[in-house]
Formats: C-alpha cells, sequence, structure tokens
C-alpha cells in the first residue's frame, strides 16, 4: 500500500494533464455565480475533507474553469505552455520552501538563481559580474523596479526626499504600443500617470525616433525634467521591435535611462538567428525579459537586468536591525538590491529546464515558434488574407478584404472560433481605423498541422460570418419601407 497517496496523486495528474493538452478546452464558458455556489456548496471550511477529496475537487474546478492556454491551439496573449521539468521544479520550491531574502537563508537556492542570470545575461547583452540581475515575479515588477532605479539614478535626491524635492516633473517616454504596466508603474511610483508621454508609433507601428527627440526637447524647454526612456523589444499587439538602436542614441544624447521592455521578445537574443531583431539592446541600461513567456516556464518568472550597481544598492538598501550581519564575501542579499523581502526561488524552474535541454534544446523551441509564425503567414496569404504587421516573431495580425472593418465583426470571428473548441486567437485595434485578428506562436508544440487547422477554421469562420451579414442586410432591407415597392407601382 502506497504510504503517501496524496504525493502519488499529484505525480499522477501531473502526467495526465501533460497527456491531454490537446484535449483541453480552449474556452470555457461559465458564470461567476456558478463557480461561487459550487464552493459555497461544496467547500465551506467547516467540517474537514480528506486530502484525496480536496485534491479531486479542486484539480476538476481547475480543469473545467479556465482557458487552457497549454493547449497547442491556443494561440493567445504570450501564454505558453509550461515544460514538464519546470512543473517539477515549483513543486521543489514549494517542498523545500526556500527564502531568498538573505543569502544566509538558502545558500543554494540563491546561487542557482544568480548562475541562471549570469548566464542569460551574457546572451543578453549584460554582465552581472558588472552590473546587476535578479528575479522578479514578472515583467510588471521588472518594469516597476526599471523605473525605480532610473529615478534614483537620475536624481541624486530621489532615495531619499522623492519626486517632493524635485524641481520640475520627472518625465517618461514610452511608445503608444508600449505595455500598460507602466501607467501603473507611474503611479506607484509617486509620479501619475501624467509623467507618461507616449511617443506616437509610424506605419510600422514602432516608436517614431523623430517624434520622440522632438518630444523631449518640447518638455525641457516646459519646465519638465525627462529623464527615462522605454523601448520595447516585441510589444504585446503585433509584436513589432523598437529602433532599439536609434533609441539609444538619443537617450544618450539626452541623457535618459534607456529601459527595454523585452518582457516577450527578448528571449529572441538566445538565437543567433533572430538575434539581429534586437540590434541595440545591449545598449540599454536595464531590461525586462519573462521566463514565463517565450521560455516556457510556468508564471511568475521575471527577470530584471541593470547595467549600474550603484544605484541598485542606493534605491533598496536599508537597515534592518534585526537581519543578521552581512558578510563581505560576495554573498548575495536580495533585500537589500530588490523590491521585494521574503522571495520564494523564482529561479529554480528555470535553472532545471535549462540544465535538462541546455541553450540549444531552448533556442531550437524558440527557434520552432518562429517557424510556425512564418508558416501562418504564409498560409493566410495564399488563402486571401492580408497581414497587417511586420515583425521577425511569431506574431500575427490579419483581416480579410471581405470583412467589415470594425470592432464587432472581428470579436464575432474570434467568438466563433472559440464557442466550437477549434481555436484560441484575440483581436484588436492596430493604427487609428484598423481592426484586425492576432495570433501568436507561443507554444513549442504548436506543430504544422495546427497551424493548417487554424487557417482553415478561420476560413470556415469567415463563410459564417459573411453568411450573417449578408442575412441581416437582407432583414434590414425588408424592414426598410424606401426599399419597398408600393402596390400602385
Amino acid at each position: 500500500m502506497n504510504e503517501h497517496p496524496l504525493t502519488s496523486l499529484l505525480a499522477d495528474h501531473i502526467e495526465e494533464q501533460i497527456e491531454r493538452r490537446r484535449a483541453a478546452p480552449i474556452s470555457t464558458p461559465v458564470l461567476p455565480q456558478t463557480i461561487r455556489d459550487h464552493l459555497e456548496s461544496s467547500f465551506d471550511f467547516r467540517s474537514p475533507l480528506s486530502a484525496e477529496s480536496v485534491f479531486s475537487g479542486t484539480t476538476e474546478m481547475l480543469w473545467n474553469w479556465a482557458e487552457h492556454a497549454t493547449n497547442p491551439r491556443h494561440y493567445g496573449l504570450t501564454r505558453p505552455t509550461v515544460d514538464r521539468i519546470s512543473i517539477v521544479a515549483d513543486a521543489l520550491t514549494a517542498l523545500y520552501d526556500p527564502n531568498l531574502a538573505m543569502w544566509e537563508f538558502a545558500p543554494g537556492a540563491t546561487e542557482i538563481e544568480r548562475h541562471v542570470l549570469r548566464v542569460l545575461g551574457r546572451k543578453f547583452g549584460f554582465d552581472i559580474d558588472e552590473g546587476f540581475g535578479n528575479f522578479t515575479s514578472g515583467g510588471a515588477e521588472a518594469n516597476h523596479t526599471a523605473t525605480i532605479v532610473a529615478l534614483t539614478a537620475k536624481f541624486p535626491n530621489f532615495a531619499q526626499g522623492g519626486v517632493r524635492q524635485l524641481e520640475g516633473a520627472p518625465t517618461l517616454y514610452v511608445s503608444d504600443e508600449a505595455h500598460h504596466s507602466f501607467d501603473k508603474v507611474a503611479l506607484a511610483v509617486g509620479l501619475g500617470r501624467d509623467a507618461i508621454r507616449r511617443v506616437p508609433v509610424g506605419e510600422d507601428l514602432k516608436m517614431d525616433v523623430k517624434r520622440l527627440e522632438a518630444l523631449v526637447h518640447q518638455d525641457r524647454s516646459e519646465g519638465r525634467i525627462p529623464f527615462m526612456v522605454v523601448a520595447t523589444a516585441g510589444t504585446t499587439g503585433a509584436g513589432v521591435v523598437d529602433p532599439l538602436h536609434s533609441i539609444a542614441r538619443v537617450a544618450a544624447e539626452c541623457d535618459l535611462w534607456m529601459h527595454v521592455d523585452g518582457a516577450w521578445g527578448g528571449a529572441a537574443a538566445l538565437s543567433e538567428s533572430l538575434k539581429p531583431v534586437l540590434k541595440g539592446m545591449d545598449e540599454a541600461d536595464s531590461l525586462t525579459v519573462d521566463a514565463h513567456k517565450w521560455l516556457s516556464s510556468p508564471v511568475g518568472a521575471g527577470m530584471f537586468y541593470c547595467r549600474h550597481r550603484q544605484p541598485i544598492n542606493q534605491a533598496f538598501s536599508t537597515n534592518a536591525g534585526y537581519v543578521p550581519d552581512l558578510a563581505d564575501d560576495g554573498r548575495i542579499y536580495p533585500m537589500y538590491t530588490t523590491m521585494q523581502w521574503s522571495r520564494r526561488c523564482t529561479g529554480l524552474k528555470l535553472f532545471m529546464m535549462l540544465a535538462q535541454h541546455g541553450l540549444g534544446g531552448v533556442v531550437r523551441r524558440i527557434e520552432h515558434q518562429a517557424e510556425m509564425g512564418q508558416r501562418l503567414r504564409g498560409e493566410l496569404i495564399r488563402t486571401g488574407w492580408s497581414i497587417l504587421n511586420e515583425t521577425t516573431l511569431p506574431v500575427i495580425c490579419f483581416t480579410h478584404h471581405d470583412l467589415r472593418n470594425d470592432a464587432a465583426t472581428h470579436r464575432s470571428m474570434v467568438q466563433w472560433l472559440k464557442n466550437n473548441q477549434l481555436a484560441w486567437i484575440s483581436s484588436l485595434q492596430l493604427r487609428e481605423n484598423q481592426y484586425a485578428l492576432r495570433a501568436s506562436i507561443t507554444n513549442y508544440e504548436s506543430n504544422p498541422d495546427d497551424i493548417d487547422h487554424l487557417v482553415s477554421s478561420l476560413n470556415d469562420a469567415l463563410k459564417v460570418e459573411l453568411r450573417a451579414t449578408c442575412a441581416a442586410a437582407s432583414r434590414a432591407d425588408k424592414a426598410d419601407p424606401a426599399t419597398q415597392i408600393s402596390d400602385e407601382e
């Protein structure tokens, strides 16, 4: 008899879940009250339940009430499948529960994270021996960290006096296509959302560098204090990469801190064939990359890199008398160099995945997804669709000339695919008056058959949408008195 049935249940369930990814529901329509009623009736916490029944009841809810992004036909907002060994790593993290506030608390876990950050940092163009790197909960925290460090570097009194001691309004620059986490960041650091200047993009959806320069000079002339520019390496909507090298030039000339938000696209630097699209990333002062995006790690696993150690220490060092004395022998003390205090070992899942597959194996996965993106572009064009974005990364924004150019029509296409469990894609507005469908390939198990199935399903959805449009137009004509022929005629 098994003495540890619960851990056996977990091991069996992990394998079962991995094996049935392709059968997982792409979309699960459910009302909040349905789940709330179930929780109230089945888990009132008044009487204890067996561990086995808790496990089965919980996994049933997680399976039935979720959009399963691990399904290879889920082409969603950069939510990839997860690697088997990274799942095991997360379980080990919970089991050993290392606290990475102090090196002494978890020497092994702390050094494991440093090793991963060091190896990947070299690929990204950041040397943590000279600068700094740490794991975060995700890209939002990494971007938050970058903004704090930039303020500390550009305003010597900021760490102590905050924004109230500044003589002007600190201003940061992002493109119209940049991630909206910076709206929250600006509020959290005390700048307010008005501190953000959204730089227009060109027809290619990349930051217009000339407009950036003009805005910086205009703001300085009006008494603002430009201090930071954020370039995006792989925008969420269209997957484009801002002109990093040109932005780095402006940052140097205008004395701006340059941060690259490469939460998704930054991982392309690991591939020699994809790396050229990121030219200039290694000129930035700081960088965000998410392992839980293109590196197939469970959420959350962000990484923050910085080229300068001094503002890191100025921003996050503190004096806590209840903490043991610090050793001066190369030990790492994350509580004095990061936003978090007590923290789990985020990097273990990436460490174990890299150790099992090697960098080469991870790169092959990334390049495979890029190839599937190219295949999707080609098949869409071949069957009459129009591609609306230009990027090397596997994000495809597209529409069809027979579709009405409005949000409702494109949402209807998306919903039909979901309702029929065919594929998960999204819709968005590109530029001022262009609506589009969007598919991104971020699952290393998505294969040519999946891509062909998506294109076939899109063509079926198009036929359904066009029939519905014609039927609606016919009903409108019949209801319009102006279209009716009178009896006299």
